[in-house]
């Protein structure tokens, strides 16, 4: 039968089985897209944490500055370390320079396995009036070293003999010109430069756990100004963006409504375009273009906002490689639950995460401008919006660039500002006491260079002593302002336009300072309020006699020389809490967790009491922390608040001092 059926096989029945199979083919892969579409729904659907709305009903009262533990075991649960980031190990066979010019990297001619190349870049450009596309440009050759003279090329090379592809990548540079590096203001050596280095979602404590090795690096060798205080004003990127680099409010009469639709941004009043008028050269770049702060709630840019920009290198490589883009906010839930589809993470591209591509095209903005005033604003998004552990990933490249710029004199004459949106917004860890208040308060530190620092011991302190204060995106703002113009004593008027709502952080701020006086919304506001108790109140009389019982402890040893000491009167008693209250109703987004899911309560509660004691009517002032798990304990010190002059002599211990009644000072 078998020769008979050979006997009979025409050239067409292949060609029809040759159809049929790749008509398979294409069927099996069209199953295979969709299969992992819908795997990607169910997963995100049953693993969508539940977004629970609050309101602070402390708004209106003098602001007291959470202090919570970075490390509280009730969020520890959800914080782990993720596996290292694999990218392509293929070595970059030309490299780009400090200097802009691309040369040959010899040491990797053994790995690419021949001794000579030719090498073409293709440059990558903008469409006209358009921030969604690019196109490319023709083919030419050169011989390295060479400099490109634009931003963003595609660069391949290839064998010099056989003429075959070996490297193709799409590259980032600062191309500029000797005009564009003319210093035309005599008084800029007394100005400063602004690098702003920001990440979305990352609170100030997430910063302490997830970025060690920056925040000491900033901290302790960079002696940064960290704000404990600092709140957002709105929800998520663009909103916070906004009032930082304009010193306005979307969606009020700020700006033009856009009614409803997306903002024209275009007439902003970003604080980049007065830099670039007092002729700095100016920097924006993002990393993510799915997520681009100003093409996701605005229309973008008609033309490129900045001196350098780079969304065009974005753009390019979803043009280059579309699926792999597309199937990024597919793939990356996956491989953060370490669920691998690919050999390589998509947070790459090439041979190094895509964050490292920027910022080393920020490296080489510095560097190349470093004879003349510089503004930069960056803005990383894929390792820290929505997987909040992915963060310390960057934590070596980040402090590595800190670094950089240390190294090599870059903030000397410049302010370096690090500093986050809000903490993480749509992850579990929100739904945890610790996580609600974490996710009002972003992170914000910012460097002055050491000549301001000595030039103005003043502004110094005041930088020192807001980072204990309230403060906002305006107040950035207004300190943005003030680098500008160097008005930092405010003497002089300001065509700048000022307002209210900001107080710049080199100005001392209000200890009393409320999130109403703020600027900071009621639903934003992270402040712990104060009201007070009757000092008859159960609560008052628990509080003080757990203070009282605290000092007779601390005395314990000295019983034969110290009085006993009895609650003689309850003066004054507060009870200090967040007052954020849950709303009831949900954000409308679905998911299976919204069934088994309820907030986490708010279980401590802390009271301020002010009482006086007998013998000796000392008068103490105690904070009095009550957790519903574990009871009452005592926050820092004691404080005597009356003179006690010679009453307390016979104790040898002078901390002591304070609340020790020597027995000799007893009537007899």
């Amino acid at each position: 039968m078998l020769g008979c059926n050979l006997l009979h096989w025409r050239p067409g029945n292949y060609i029809r089985m040759f159809n049929l199979r790749r008509r398979d083919r294409r069927k099996s892969i069209v199953v295979c897209i969709v299969s992992l579409f819908l795997m990607y729904y169910l997963y995100t659907t049953l693993t969508m944490p539940v977004r629970f709305l609050f309101i602070n009903e402390n708004v209106d009262k003098k602001c007291i500055i959470p202090d919570l533990d970075p490390f509280d075991p009730t969020i520890m649960k959800y914080v782990w370390s993720p596996d290292p980031i694999r990218c392509d190990p293929t070595p970059d066979i030309v490299i780009v320079n400090d200097y802009g010019f691309v040369e040959f990297n010899k040491s990797t001619f053994p790995f690419f396995g021949d001794t000579a190349y030719r090498c073409s870049y293709t440059a990558l450009i903008r469409t006209k009036e358009d921030d969604e596309s690019v196109s490319v440009g023709n083919e030419i050759f050169f011989s390295p070293p060479f400099r490109v003279p634009t931003d963003f090329f595609r660069l391949r090379c290839y064998t010099e003999n056989g003429g075959k592809k070996i490297f193709d990548t799409l590259q980032e540079s600062v191309f500029v010109t000797e005009e564009d590096l003319i210093v035309k203001d005599a008084e800029q050596s007394t100005k400063y430069s602004v690098f702003m280095f920001g990440i979305d979602s990352t609170s100030r404590l997430s910063a302490i756990r997830k970025l060690p090795k920056t925040y000491e690096y900033i901290t302790k060798e960079l002696s940064a100004f960290v704000f404990k205080g600092y709140m957002k004003v709105a929800d998520n990127t663009f909103p916070n963006l906004v009032p930082t680099l304009t010193g306005k409010r979307p969606w009020t009469n700020d700006l033009p409504n856009p009614g409803g639709g997306k903002y024209d941004v275009n007439p902003f009043p970003f604080i980049w375009k007065n830099f670039s008028h007092k002729n700095y050269a100016t920097f924006f770049a993002e990393d993510y273009p799915i997520l681009a702060t100003f093409n996701t709630e605005g229309k973008g840019f008609t033309n490129p906002p900045t001196d350098h920009y780079m969304r065009p290198w974005m753009l390019g490589l979803k043009k280059l490689d579309f699926a792999s883009e597309v199937l990024k906010s597919v793939l990356l839930p996956f491989e953060y639950s370490n669920i691998n589809l690919k050999s390589t993470s998509s947070l790459c591209y090439g041979n190094k995460p895509i964050f490292k591509h920027l910022i080393n095209y920020y490296k080489r903005f510095v560097n190349m401008y470093k004879s003349k005033l510089r503004f930069g604003f960056s803005w990383l998004v894929q390792i820290c919006h929505e997987f909040i552990n992915y963060l310390e990933l960057g934590d070596d490249d980040f402090f590595q660039f800190f670094k950089y710029l240390n190294d090599n004199g870059h903030l000397e004459h410049s302010f370096l500002i690090f500093f986050s949106d809000h903490g993480s917004r749509i992850d579990d860890i929100r739904n945890t006491f610790v996580g609600r208040i974490e996710e009002r308060m972003p992170l914000l530190s910012i460097i002055p260079p050491k000549s301001f620092l000595s030039r103005f011991p003043t502004l110094a302190k005041n930088l020192k002593d807001n980072t204990e204060k309230l403060t906002s995106n305006f107040d950035l703002h207004q300190t943005l302002i003030d680098i500008l113009t160097e008005d930092f004593e405010h003497s002089s008027a300001l065509k700048y336009s000022r307002n209210d709502r900001g107080v710049s952080l080199f100005q001392p701020i209000s200890d009393a300072r409320s999130c109403s006086d703020a600027s900071i919304p009621e639903h934003f506001c992270a402040c712990y309020g104060s009201t007070k108790l009757p000092p008859e109140d159960p609560t008052s009389v628990k509080a003080a006699r757990f203070a009282v019982s605290h000092l007779n402890n601390l005395l314990g040893k000295y019983t034969n020389i110290c009085a006993h000491l009895s609650l003689h009167k309850i003066h004054e008693a507060h009870i200090i809490s967040l007052g954020l209250s849950a709303r009831g109703e949900e954000e409308s987004r679905w998911t299976l967790k919204k069934f088994f899911t309820e907030p986490e309560q708010e279980k401590n509660k802390r009271f301020l009491v002010i009482f006086e004691t007998i013998p000796g009517h000392a008068m103490f002032e105690a904070t009095v922390n009550y957790n519903t798990d574990i009871g009452m304990e005592i926050m820092d010190d004691i404080s005597r608040t009356n003179k006690y002059g010679n009453t307390s002599i016979c104790v040898p211990e002078k901390p002591l001092h304070r609340y020790c009644y020597c027995k000799t000072n007893l009537p007899h």
